[in-house]
């Protein structure tokens, strides 16, 4: 039986309390079907007060001038609302939406007018086509090379004990292994907030998207590559903001099936959902920069809800749903987890064409006292539930990213969970489970 990118850059605080306890452990408990459908069946039909439809609005227009500071209350700024891939009243279309100025040749993908970038296949490996095509979606201020083998010029002058020959990650391990694999690229490049002023923190310099900018794009890709391979199925990798990225994406394609306005039941062509470092239940970022910063760098903070005091967010309803009881006391929604046991999703029955998705989180424990490891997220907050439903595995404190990748390392705990050889591990072993 098949066991069934929130990256802030700059100005990030670290800590938070809240060791979550028993609910999960360093190898995993793996996720019984049947455990799953009896944890679902106390799952609650059309709660009230949790549409699952959108809990932002869509933008009024796509685009921004790059240089206004967005003011409170600013009905036309289109930060923390969903951008269109379709051209917009004025004929602008989503700005992340775009091939120009690649460094790489981009995915070739009938009728994807967007940047993805396809990972090739060693010398002597074809693809198996009874493996699912893997999609790879980044986190925050990122690109596709997030996936790829990276060696620092300088190894020597980092802080830690870092790699000196480049190590292969999952650009290369899961092409190797016969998957097809395609990273989405949301073009953090063109993003049109304006930057900070000299010695503030109020506009976006490091360039910070939100699920308003990010979500259609993966929507958008996921849906042509489902449309473009009938019979095969998709298994998504979302690290940190990707994490709720993928979550939101597959939520909306669902919608769109009840809603009459898409023929696919997404979930019917879904296999696994590995979601990495992400904030499902909070970040530590939230209250210095929800509010404060107007633009995207606080408007994602606003989506993702405070870590250590969490409340579900406007964006959070409709994608976690409503409380359930968990073991620690602390939140976890019925929604977390659509079409693990094959049947249940966000608050409808026989919603799924009878196929288990398989959910894996991936993240680094917590130290003894509670006091996160991660740069962004703990356990908890990455965790989905129920737990019966989802493999919620941990990496050790000393399984950070020793490649020296993004700011050398500065990030290297949040990018364990995908970068060191213990976070590959857990993924490559959930993909061929």
């Amino acid at each position: 039986m098949r066991h069934v990118s929130l990256m802030f850059v700059m100005g990030c605080q670290l800590g938070g309390t809240g060791h979550p306890g028993g609910e999960g452990n360093d190898a995993g408990p793996g996720v019984s079907k049947t455990a799953c459908a009896h944890a679902m069946a106390e799952a609650p039909l059309a709660p009230a007060g949790y549409d699952f439809h959108d809990g932002i609005a869509s933008a009024p227009k796509n685009t921004w001038d790059g240089i206004s500071m967005p003011q409170p209350g600013d009905a036309m700024y289109p930060g923390g609302r969903y951008r269109a891939i379709a051209p917009d009243t004025g004929g602008a279309m989503h700005p992340g939406c775009t091939t120009a100025g690649l460094t790489y040749t981009p995915a070739s993908i009938a009728g994807y007018p967007c940047a993805a970038r396809e990972f090739p296949f060693p010398a002597g490996v074809s693809e198996d086509t009874a493996k699912p095509i893997v999609i790879l979606v980044h986190g925050n201020s990122e690109t596709p090379t997030g996936w790829m083998k990276f060696v620092h010029a300088d190894p020597a002058s980092l802080m830690f004990p870092a790699d000196t020959t480049a190590r292969d990650q999952l650009a290369e391990l899961l092409p190797a292994a016969g998957f097809r694999t395609i990273a989405v690229d949301f073009r953090t490049d063109k993003i049109d907030d304006p930057k900070s002023p000299e010695g503030k923190d109020t506009g976006n310099t490091p360039k910070n998207a939100d699920h308003g900018w990010n979500v259609p794009i993966l929507q958008e890709l996921i849906k042509r590559v489902v449309i473009a391979n009938p019979g095969r199925e998709v298994s998504i990798v979302g690290f940190s903001l990707g994490a709720t990225t993928v979550r939101d994406a597959l939520r909306r394609l669902w919608v769109e099936k009840q809603d009459g306005k898409w023929d696919i039941n997404i979930f019917e062509r879904t296999r696994d959902v590995i979601v990495a470092s992400g904030a499902n239940h909070g970040v530590v970022s939230f209250a210095k920069q929800c509010g404060v910063n107007l633009t995207m760098r606080g408007t994602v903070t606003c989506q993702m809800g405070q870590r250590n005091q969490y409340t579900a967010t406007a964006f959070h309803r409709p994608l976690n749903g409503p409380p359930m009881p968990t073991d620690t006391g602390q939140f976890g929604g019925w929604f977390e987890t659509p079409c693990a046991d094959g049947d249940y999703a966000f608050g409808k029955r026989s919603a799924c064409g009878k196929n288990s998705v398989s959910y894996t989180t991936i993240t680094m424990k917590d130290l003894m006292n509670g006091t996160q490891q991660d740069e962004f997220v703990s356990e908890h907050a990455s965790r989905l539930y129920p737990t019966a439903c989802a493999n919620n595995v941990l990496t050790g404190l000393n399984d950070f990213d020793t490649s020296g990748y993004f700011y050398n390392g500065f990030f290297r705990n949040h990018y364990g969970a995908v970068r060191s050889p213990a976070g590959l591990a857990k993924i490559t072993a959930a993909l061929e489970d």
